[in-house]
């Protein structure tokens, strides 16, 4: 089988199990009070997010989530979001913890997609963090630094 197979497979299954947790999240909110459609709206979110991700598309979105989430193409950052998005999904009944289960399967099958394909894994994800070299420091590339303090 080759990389560009394997690929397509996931993406596709990715972007089922997406609009599944978007389905589940209308329908949780369609029976709950109130918290139970802010719950729905949080993880709505965060399975359409993810899901412009995955499909890459529409291409202006993907561009401004390069400029400002670029954590979601990473591995460890997807498998964050998936970890919240599946406790979201553990609360709204058994539909929420078969969608949760399945989102948290997926990333796990990707993981192990690796060891066997480590093309397609670099694929579907980058590598590293992300591109600004002063990511690590608190005030980014400002040219910003604190100044010691005149009474100390």
């Amino acid at each position: 089988m080759d990389d560009s197979a394997i690929i397509t497979g996931f993406r596709g299954a990715s972007a089922i199990a997406y609009l599944l947790d978007v389905i589940c999240s209308i329908v949780f909110m369609a029976s709950g009070g109130y918290l139970g459609v802010i719950i729905a709206l949080y993880t709505i979110t965060i399975a359409m997010f993810v899901f412009v991700s995955v499909i890459q598309q529409p291409s202006s979105m993907v561009e401004k989530m390069n400029n400002h989430t670029e954590f979601i193409f990473t591995f460890k950052g997807r498998f964050i979001v998936d970890v919240f998005l599946a406790l979201f999904l553990f609360g709204m009944g058994g539909f929420g913890v078969a969608m949760g289960i399945i989102t948290l399967l997926l990333i796990i099958g990707i993981r192990l997609l690796a060891a066997s394909f480590p093309g397609a894994f670099e694929e579907l994800f980058r590598q590293g963090g992300p591109s600004n070299d002063n990511f690590d420091t608190p005030y980014g590339d400002t040219g910003f630094a604190p100044q010691p303090s005149a009474d100390l």
